[in-house]
């Protein structure tokens, strides 16, 4: 890491982060050299509008890579799908078709698909790419539109650590031929060599120049752990006979179009083990959780047994759903009620999207102790969608972790925090798994996010091998 960090400046102190004005003088005037910078910020400071912003007064030529054009691209995908009108499923828009929207698909284009190694999904609909394999194709999309400076918000969020040491690598190449990146992000691991200069942004305005190090470190330092975790206003624990796993899944397969995502699959999970599932971008770490949450069509299609109940033998999925928690990204883009940030936390007592009844002063004083725990709590009567990404992503680890269910599942629960925030959530899977009878199903594709308490492996896409 080199270079000085600046804070940019709010205006007023005291002023919610949302609301605050950042003052992007210092940013602008550096990007008169044309060097390349990093801007870290914490989850509410602001760094999604600093984005658009810099895009939109750039005097240059300039592109911008988000999470919400993300978003929004699966959401008009999803409106014009087709499928209902057809003999089969609508493949939608394709990669290569997404792509020459920016621009012209050039030998220098076509290296880059290469470089990323992106051959094998050119022709895939958008709506059916991972999220690591969609960022690289924003990417390159807007290098196809040949910028002068490139922003790129949160650009490793999704992706495996090939593909971020493969992204990190085209950056910092890019970055030597010329082009201007400005790269916002919430990790310090991830701020890249051609970084000539850091930024760091914060809610309370304060301006003041450090050599980036042990100050910056204690700036992302984690928050206290709690003395124990709320307990939820009721709990019925489930019942197994002895020697009956909490999942079981023998010889799985799931393909789609002929193609097969995985198969030969074979998983047992005994009560109390936590399991981290690994795999690259497409392995198929995603499908398999749905199998477990049975929000798999396929999972019918096989012998799949949770909580010792056959999946597809005449079970309800809710008594199935009421003993396990699920964190994901899709989970958060789905999440679409407006109503507050404590409703939402409460909604994971219920299983539901939204709170249909009055809330118990028993749940309300639960939820309200999550937010307290998450640092959320002066923002539990905001609507969720008014919260930053990685804001969101806390409220719903909260919902999922509220009921203290038996299977906690995290689909990349860290995808969009902050430093803070990751080490706090981090902290708290730790927590949860030594001390609370839950079991945890957690994938993550960042080493540095390993979890102490999880001593098992499943890796995907190496022939299944089981690690203990």
């Amino acid at each position: 890491m080199r270079g000085l960090v600046y804070r940019a400046v709010f205006e007023g102190a005291a002023v919610a982060p949302r609301c605050a004005v950042i003052m992007v003088e210092p940013i602008q005037d550096f990007l008169k050299s044309g060097r390349s910078c990093v801007i870290l910020g914490t989850n509410g400071s602001g760094k999604s509008r600093l984005a658009v912003e810099l895009f939109q007064c750039s005097d240059v030529s300039c592109a911008l890579v988000s999470l919400e054009q993300h978003i929004d691209v699966i959401e008009e995908e999803r409106r014009n799908d087709d499928s209902d009108f057809m003999d089969c499923q609508d493949p939608g828009r394709p990669v290569l078709e997404f792509v020459a929207e920016g621009g012209a698909i050039t030998p220098d284009i076509e290296g880059r698909f290469e470089q990323l190694g992106m051959q094998a999904i050119l022709g895939r609909g958008l709506r059916f790419l991972s999220t690591g394999e969609f960022r690289k194709a924003q990417l390159v999309r807007a290098l196809a539109q040949r910028p002068r400076r490139l922003i790129l918000d949160e650009p490793f969020d999704g992706l495996d650590a090939g593909s971020q040491r493969e992204l990190a690598s085209v950056l910092n190449q890019l970055a030597a031929e010329g082009l201007q990146l400005v790269l916002l992000l919430n990790r310090v691991d991830e701020v890249i060599e051609a970084a000539a200069q850091i930024f760091l942004i914060d809610a309370f305005g304060l301006v003041d120049r450090v050599e980036a190090g042990e100050e910056l470190e204690r700036f992302f330092k984690m928050g206290d752990l709690p003395a124990a975790l709320p307990e939820p206003p009721e709990r019925e624990r489930l019942e197994l006979e002895p020697g009956v796993p909490l999942i079981e899944i023998k010889n799985a397969r799931v393909a789609y179009g002929g193609r097969p995502v995985f198969e030969g699959l074979n998983w047992r999970v005994e009560r109390g083990e936590h399991w981290q599932v690994s795999g690259p971008n497409g392995c198929g770490k995603t499908t398999l959780l749905d199998m477990v949450t049975g929000d798999l069509p396929q999972l019918y299609a096989n012998d799949v047994s949770v909580f010792g109940i056959r999946r597809g033998s005449g079970e309800s999925v809710w008594d199935i759903k009421k003993h396990i928690g699920h964190v994901s990204s899709a989970v958060q883009v789905n999440y679409r009620v407006s109503t507050s940030i404590l409703n939402v936390v409460i909604s994971g007592l219920h299983d539901s999207i939204g709170v249909y009844r009055r809330p118990s002063p028993q749940e309300i004083r639960c939820a309200r102790a999550w937010l307290d725990l998450l640092h959320l709590g002066p923002k539990m009567n905001q609507p969720l969608r008014r919260l930053s990404y990685g804001e969101q992503r806390l409220v719903l680890i909260a919902r999922a972790m509220i009921k203290r269910p038996e299977l906690l599942i995290l689909d990349e629960p860290c995808q969009g925090l902050d430093e803070i925030n990751r080490r706090t959530v981090l902290s708290l899977i730790h927590f949860i798994g030594v001390n609370s009878g839950t079991t945890l199903l957690y994938v993550s594709h960042h080493t540095a996010d390993e979890i102490p308490c999880i001593e098992r492996q499943l890796m995907i896409g190496d022939r299944y091998a089981e690690h203990a």
